[in-house]
């Protein structure tokens, strides 16, 4: 049996995409069941739900950002809602939107248009790889896919404790070259610390700031996360998400861009199967689509490599200035249209 596409990878990117596809033969593959092994904070901005139509997902909605420096702490405004919601809703709301079939199985290798698992051989038309940082489908063809540049790398958990907006810590004391955040989610929060330098040794930092919280570990989940572009392509194979380098720099946002990248991806892979565009062109038209939105990246990754090289006293300075009101509905506007949903999710 021939698939007509094949998605290694059932979080947000490889379901976005699944999502586009009707009446073909889909297949996502994926080591866990949907909706399980959440490495994300799971945050974002509240239009990107609405577009989805996965608004029962959200937990709190939140209209401030709140900057927390060594000698200040600073409330940012935000144009426009966001919201936090629950991992396991969102990833079955997109699921439900899919005819695909699903396979619990580990991709082990690639070989032409055949996909190698701990579950069997799978082959596929068009061929998707939404696996994560470690590319799977990518890496087997291309040997180092996944160590391009230096990756950050987080660790989070999850504790009862209440509060209101999206809390970000930029203070050397808890951690050099990273930042530490507190995404509130109706009764609990989520609460993580991450390295912008990819440093791993986390663990008691983290426990360090939540006791300034009188709250405790209660189970880490961590992962490795690009803050640059990767390529769009390997091949024969389309990559999307943070297998694509798809997280942003300096925010670490990484739902948004699976989401939008991803229905991206699946709108022109169903244009290849519809006989509209042949494979070469499919890839051409996506890798173009990918790298018109190069220069908003490298502002990113920029003002991330900046940060982590500013002496810790230019912080607030720099923050009050970008807090200007001005200034602020400006940046904070760059930053949404940049990657905004803006078709109709049929």
């Amino acid at each position: 049996m021939v698939y007509d596409v094949i998605i290694a990878g059932g979080s947000f990117a490889g379901l976005a995409v699944a999502t586009q596809f009707r009446g073909w033969r889909v297949l996502i593959l994926d080591r866990k069941p949907i909706g399980t092994g959440q490495t994300s904070a799971c945050g974002t901005i509240l239009p990107v739900l609405e577009h989805w139509h996965a608004e029962a997902s959200v937990l709190q909605v939140h209209h401030s950002l709140f900057l927390h420096t060594t000698d200040r702490d600073i409330e940012f405004k935000s144009p426009y809602p966001w919201c936090t919601f629950d991992y396991a809703r969102l990833c079955h709301t997109l699921l439900g939107q899919t005819g695909a079939e699903v396979c619990q199985a580990a991709v082990t290798g690639l070989t032409g248009r055949i996909v190698h698992t701990t579950a069997g051989d799978f082959e596929g038309r068009c061929l998707v790889d939404a696996s994560g940082w470690r590319a799977a489908l990518a890496s087997a063809l291309q040997p180092g896919f996944a160590h391009q540049g230096v990756m950050s790398f987080g660790l989070e958990t999850i504790c009862p404790y209440q509060a209101e907006g999206l809390h970000f810590w930029y203070t050397p004391a808890i951690v050099r070259h990273g930042v530490t955040w507190l995404f509130p989610r109706g009764q609990t929060s989520s609460i993580g610390i991450g390295s912008y330098r990819g440093a791993t040794k986390l663990r008691k930092p983290l426990a360090d700031f939540l006791r300034e919280f009188s709250l405790e570990t209660d189970g880490l989940d961590g992962t490795y996360f690009p803050s640059r572009l990767r390529p769009p392509t390997a091949s024969h194979v389309f990559v999307v998400g943070d297998a694509a380098g798809h997280c942003l720099g300096l925010t670490g946002e990484g739902i948004r861009p699976a989401l939008y990248f991803g229905e991206a991806c699946g709108r022109t892979v169903e244009r290849v199967l519809d006989g509209v565009l042949t494979l070469a062109q499919g890839l051409k038209e996506y890798a173009d689509f990918v790298h018109a939105h190069a220069p908003f990246y490298r502002l990113m990754s920029g003002a991330q490599w900046l940060l982590t090289r500013l002496p810790p006293g230019w912080i607030t300075p720099l923050t009050l200035a970008i807090g200007w009101d001005k200034l602020r509905q400006a940046v904070m506007n760059v930053y949404w249209h940049s990657i905004r949903p803006v078709t109709p999710n049929a």
